[in-house]
């Protein structure tokens, strides 16, 4: 009787954990640069306004874009789910440029956040961005 108690109550923490971290992974998906790095950058009040404000030009300059993108991105992603390689094959060109374009729009827009930073949180920054590059390879490798 215990021990079934004790594999339900770990059957159990292990679907809240699993629920928590997807839940986690999908909020910061649509956090503003100030509220995933603020805290860790030590933001200000002044350079949080007004990385907000750069965010938000750069949310409505491209948001037509960044829409398109997402479309792709969520089509390919289900493509790869259901194993459908001619979908992948006839989206990989669409994915691949848009993706090139993001990642050089996103460069462009967090070297502007740059020039807000003080030379600590450059340092602070750079580190940051090593630890999502080396988890976005890591990432690659298992897909």
């Amino acid at each position: 009787m215990n021990r079934n108690r004790w594999s339900l109550a770990v059957a159990a923490s292990l679907i809240l954990t699993f629920v928590v971290t997807a839940q986690e992974r999908g909020n910061m998906q649509n956090m503003t640069f100030t509220q995933r790095y603020g805290q860790q950058l030590n933001l200000t009040a002044a350079q949080t306004k007004l990385i907000d404000e750069m965010d938000a030009k750069f949310d409505k300059e491209h948001s037509e874009f960044i829409e398109s993108y997402r479309k792709t991105a969520a089509e390919m992603r289900e493509a790869r789910q259901a194993n459908d390689t001619a979908k992948m094959d006839a989206l990989k060109p669409k994915y691949d440029s848009q993706r090139t374009e993001m990642m050089k729009l996103r460069g462009e827009h967090e070297g502007h956040i740059e020039t807000v930073l003080t030379d600590a949180q450059k340092v602070e920054w750079n580190k940051i961005k090593a630890e999502r590059e080396a988890r976005m390879k890591e990432r690659a490798q298992h897909q």
